[in-house]
């Protein structure tokens, strides 16, 4: 900036503490503005999070920052009508989750093909269940499992059962069910 003013003032010691202080200024000014076009990005957000939470009516806030943006990211998406394309997109962009949605006779059918805990399922649920028009039921499945969920169970405990009794036992469900809650 210093630069930009005639050669006479430049080595002035007032114009150079003004020139300082304005340059201090205008870069804070910029850092600020920088933020600010951040925050408008939900993958980046930090304090304009809590902001939409307000917006949104969020009750209960989770101590998780990447859940807190996954809840903001889902209320924003499940807008306009509940067709197969919004709400597999809508569930599908809470990180740790896929499903596939299917309709039946009048109800929502969402079948889990990965989802990382029990808590992500319930919210993916209770998202849904936000969505949906209230003349519509809903039901979920979950037919995958994977090696480290069933932890407190032994082989030994195992072998009077065969695969496909183990494998209807946790259909719908991981270890104890769907627990937690966002």
């Amino acid at each position: 900036m210093l630069k930009l003013i005639h050669k006479l003032y430049r080595k002035d010691k007032v114009t150079i503490d003004l020139v300082n202080a304005l340059t201090a200024k205008f870069v804070s000014s910029e850092n600020k503005i920088g933020d600010l076009y951040k925050q408008i990005f939900l993958d980046y957000a930090d304090w304009y999070l809590e902001i939409k939470e307000k917006e949104m009516s969020a009750v209960k806030k989770s101590e998780s920052i990447t859940e807190r943006k996954n809840y903001v990211k889902t209320r924003l998406l499940g807008v306009g009508t509940a067709t197969k394309e919004m709400l597999e997109s809508t569930i599908n962009s809470v990180s740790g989750v896929k499903v596939d949605i299917s309709f039946k006779n009048m109800m929502i059918l969402m079948d889990f093909i990965e989802a990382e805990n029990n808590k992500l399922i319930t919210f993916s649920k209770n998202t849904l269940a936000g969505i949906i028009p209230y003349h519509l039921d809903f039901d979920i499945t979950y037919k995958h499992i994977k090696w480290e969920e069933p932890k407190k169970v032994t082989w030994g405990k195992m072998k009077n059962y065969t695969w496909n009794d183990v494998v209807k036992s946790v259909e719908g469900t991981i270890e104890k069910g769907y627990d937690g809650g966002f």
